[in-house]
């Protein structure tokens, strides 16, 4: 009989974006488990995030000690164990894990260090979080990119920490008909090697719009993207010349707000504990 080593897990949500979360830091047991095991993090991400034998989340995030100054190191893989720079949902999400599970909660403010570099997090309460963003800019308004069918589409491509297609369409539900030209614009040639999400959005009212994105990783549409609301709401801003967007995700709503001499912006949204699991990983040998 195989052996199993079980793996606490705690899986958090950020407007309807899943995430498992373990506790890497030196502190915990982790390192041992991982050398049991005798899996790598990308292999461990595909059964954690397994829709039918893990926990069904989106991502996995590995908390480690901070260093150069930071309060913690994250390690993120998307579900199909592939890495992504960075998560806004996971950041509000890892913020409120390690200000209530494993951090100093006098300590509000949390410093990650991640792939897309210093990510600043807030803690607000009532579960709400404020996340400095990574820088978000405009790569090229517009790219014009050919379909298989030999059509062209028009996309503003931006980089939030990961790179966005982000196009805007007349009504929200017309995104439905579009995941197939999200699909095959996620990997188009002229995006070689990385690709890009994919996030699309129509204006509820000026302010107000509703977005989904095509993720990397997940090859699908999300409940919520954190990058992609900030993605589409600067598209929104620029041609509204707005400082502050609300984005309903079918997922939650989230706040993304400007500032004309900072190039971060603020994104604001929820950050929900769902439960704690002991998952059983079954030993190599």
């Amino acid at each position: 009989m195989t052996p199993l080593l079980p793996v606490k897990i705690t899986k958090m949500s950020g407007a309807g974006n899943t995430f498992a979360f373990i506790d890497g830091r030196g502190v915990a047991n982790w390192k041992d488990v991982e050398k049991t095991l005798g899996k790598s993090r990308p292999e461990i991400a595909q059964l954690i995030c397994d829709r039918v034998l893990g926990i069904a989340t989106d991502g996995f995030i590995v908390i480690e000690d901070g260093t150069e100054g930071f309060d913690f190191n994250w390690d993120f893989y998307n579900s199909d164990g592939s890495t992504a720079e960075m998560c806004g949902n996971a950041a509000r999400c890892a913020a409120r894990y390690c200000y209530e599970h494993i951090g100093d909660k006098t300590h509000a403010n949390i410093r990650f260090k991640t792939g897309a570099g210093l990510v600043t997090a807030q803690i607000l309460g009532n579960g709400k979080i404020r996340v400095k963003m990574p820088e978000a800019r405009v790569v090229q308004n517009p790219i014009e990119l050919e379909t298989k069918s030999s059509s062209k589409e028009k996309f503003v491509l931006v980089n939030t920490g990961v790179p966005h297609l982000v196009q805007k369409i007349h009504a929200f539900v017309d995104s439905v008909n579009l995941k197939d030209l999200a699909r095959e614009m996620r990997s188009h040639v002229d995006l070689k090697p990385a690709g890009a999400n994919v996030t699309f959005y129509a204006e509820d009212h000026v302010g107000k719009i509703k977005a989904v994105t095509f993720e990397r990783g997940v090859e699908d549409y999300t409940l919520a993207c954190g990058t992609g609301a900030v993605a589409s709401a600067l598209v929104s801003s620029l041609e509204n010349h707005l400082n502050e967007i609300e984005v309903q995700m079918p997922g939650g709503v989230m706040e993304v707000h400007f500032f004309e001499n900072d190039l971060k912006p603020l994104l604001v949204g929820d950050a929900v504990f769902v439960g704690d699991f002991q998952y059983n990983l079954e030993v190599v040998t």
